[in-house]
């Protein structure tokens, strides 16, 4: 057996020449290692972390790492994942985390996929980055503590949310304000008594569902004009907004063409219009990484058939007109779904529209961390029965006692 060597450093562990420990945060925050070649490709180590968890739908998920730059960077599949690391990051530390957000949850098969999708929606909460009322905020407080810790008689008392992380971290951190919210939150608790962990998951998901930036993120540019603006997408399209947060204008992805770059200034292609637009981002780097970026957004938000259903005849689009105008509209991806339809600008008519991720009058729409690119394969693939770089033993999947991966956090937290 090769001799171990740990870089103190930059913590790399060094089995050999040929090979790599890295460590990967999971949703949950446990921390797995996993052993790969340096010819490993990220796919390779996506599929390893997939069986860890007996996840089946991968194709919603990735890899990122925080850069020297100290932005997140999405882990390019095709491309060895050591090349990346060394000369992106930080660290051999990845992260796991959903890549690809979907309208709805009710389209997500299997459960283990629906718990990771719960525990990613849950860390966009408590991190800040969807903004929630105190009212939205205990409610799911009190879906997080069903789904994590079941019902509410299993404890003598009330007093271990107060251990427990409840709130997101931007409320304020006002002893009289937590006292009075968790109490509420206990009695939100109370109300769910007997619900199903993965019932009080579904619930807390489609929760988030209506919140204002879920499933966005968006990257500082400017326009032609060098005004400072935020382009960004979704699963509904590519937006742009000023840094005020006004809504400018939203392009489905059916009307999109081909996404470029040329140096540090990025094209998007409106078929529909037969029209090009341009932002110039601070240098080419960034331009080829959002290009990059949204060009895997447009192909899997296109060729995915989960994004062209219709969600639910309940679900429509509110439109407020506040003054007349015409508007002639045109079929969604979503194949005459009622849940989105629009005019390309937004600059046109004052409009509020009523999406399930919440209501985006005039550009509400949140800024998230810059995301670096990824030239991701949309070939749907599923995690390996064993693999062969690492993980799990084949031998640990077949014991009579294993317990199913996606839960162990739940377990552990009982």
């Amino acid at each position: 057996m090769p001799f171990r060597i740990k870089l103190r450093r930059t913590r790399r562990y060094v089995l050999s020449k040929n090979y790599f420990v890295t460590r990967i945060r999971l949703l949950d925050t446990n921390v797995i290692e996993c052993t790969l070649s340096v010819e490993s490709t990220g796919q390779e180590c996506l599929e390893a972390v997939a069986q860890r968890l007996e996840l089946r739908e991968t194709h919603y998920f990735g890899l990122w790492f925080h850069t020297k730059a100290q932005v997140h960077r999405w882990v390019e599949l095709e491309k060895p994942i050591k090349k990346q690391l060394d000369k992106f990051g930080i660290e051999p530390l990845l992260f796991f985390g959903v890549m690809f957000y979907v309208p709805s949850v009710s389209r997500l098969e299997d459960e283990a996929t629906r718990y990771q999708y719960y525990l990613q929606v849950k860390k966009e909460v408590l991190d800040g980055h969807l903004h929630c009322t105190v009212e939205q905020g205990i409610r799911l407080a009190g879906l997080a503590v069903q789904a994590d810790f079941g019902d509410f008689s299993q404890y003598k008392s009330q007093d271990f949310l107060r251990k427990y992380v409840l709130f997101p971290v931007n409320w304020p951190q006002v002893d009289e304000f937590l006292e009075e919210w968790t109490q509420k939150v206990a009695e939100e608790h109370k109300s769910h008594c007997r619900m199903l962990p993965a019932e009080a998951e579904l619930l807390y998901i489609k929760d988030v569902e209506k919140l204002d930036g879920f499933g966005q993120e968006s990257f500082a540019a400017k326009d032609n004009y060098t005004n400072d603006i935020f382009i960004g997408v979704s699963f509904i399209g590519v937006f742009v907004k000023h840094r005020n947060g006004r809504s400018i204008m939203l392009h489905r992805w059916k009307d999109i063409g081909t996404i470029a770059h040329n140096k540090s200034a990025i094209t998007v292609e409106i078929t529909s219009k037969d029209d090009t637009i341009m932002f110039h981002t601070e240098d080419m780097e960034m331009a080829k990484y959002i290009a990059q970026h949204f060009t895997a957004r447009h192909k899997f938000y296109k060729q995915n058939k989960i994004c062209c259903y219709i969600i639910s005849p309940n679900i429509f689009l509110i439109i407020c007109f506040q003054k007349k105008v015409s508007l002639n509209f045109t079929d969604s991806i979503f194949h005459d779904d009622p849940y989105y339809k629009s005019e390309t600008s937004l600059d046109h008519c004052h409009l509020e529209f009523g999406f399930r991720n919440g209501t985006v009058p005039n550009g509400s729409m949140c800024s998230s961390p810059s995301v670096n690119s990824l030239n991701r394969s949309q070939t749907f693939m599923q995690a390996s029965p064993v693999s062969s770089n690492l993980s799990i033993p084949g031998s640990e999947l077949m014991r009579p006692d294993y317990i199913p991966s996606h839960r162990h956090s739940t377990r552990s937290a009982k």
